[in-house]
C-alpha cells in the first residue's frame, strides 16, 4: 500500500484545499484521509478475530473495541500524519509477521451497523488494501482537478528493490 496521508502532505496543496468542501465522499481531502485511517484501524481490530491479540494487534491504538466511528478527531494535518505513521508501521509489521496458514480461516465480525459478516481472512485482507486503493483514486482525481502534481499511480516506484 502507499501512505496516502504522507503523499497528500508532500503535494503542493493550495491554501485551504485540505479542508475545502468538495462534492466527493466524506466531503473533503481531510474527510477522505480520515476515513481511510479510521477504516484501517477498524479492520486491524477485526483481524483479532483470526489472529487474537498477537503483536502488533495488541497495540493500544486499536482500543477501545467497538464501533466508535466518530471517536477519532485530529486537530490538523500534522496530527493525521503522526497517526498515519503509527498505523502504517503496525500494518507493515502485521503483514510481515502474520501466520499465513490462517489466511484460509473465517473472519466473522459485525459492521458499524451491527450487521454480521463472514469472510475468508485472505479475502478481507485483500479488501483492506483495495479499500485504500479506491480512496487513493478519489484523492488522485481531486489533486488532478486542483492541478497538483502527485504520484499515486506510481506503485512500481514504491515497490522497486534498491540496488544491492
Amino acid at each position: 500500500f502507499q501512505d496516502v496521508t504522507t503523499r497528500v502532505g508532500r503535494a503542493a496543496l493550495p491554501e485551504g484545499a485540505f479542508d475545502a468542501e468538495r462534492p466527493c465522499y466524506f466531503g473533503s481531502i481531510r474527510g477522505i484521509v480520515k476515513h481511510i485511517l479510521i477504516c484501517d484501524i477498524h479492520w486491524m481490530r477485526r483481524f483479532r478475530e483470526v489472529f487474537g491479540y498477537a503483536k502488533p494487534l495488541d497495540h493500544p491504538r486499536f482500543e477501545p473495541a467497538g464501533h466508535a466511528w466518530t471517536k477519532y478527531e485530529f486537530g490538523g494535518f500534522a496530527d493525521l500524519l503522526r497517526e498515519r505513521k503509527v498505523l502504517d508501521d503496525l500494518i507493515l509489521e502485521f503483514a510481515r509477521t502474520a501466520d499465513t496458514s490462517k489466511f484460509g480461516d473465517v473472519l466473522a465480525y459485525a459492521d458499524s451497523g451491527g450487521n454480521p459478516h463472514r469472510y475468508y481472512f485472505r479475502d478481507a485482507f485483500e479488501h483492506f488494501f483495495n479499500h485504500q486503493t479506491h480512496h487513493r483514486g478519489q484523492l488522485s482525481q481531486i489533486l488532478d482537478e486542483l492541478g497538483v502534481e502527485h504520484d499515486y499511480s506510481d506503485l512500481l516506484a514504491v515497490l522497486e528493490i534498491p540496488p544491492a
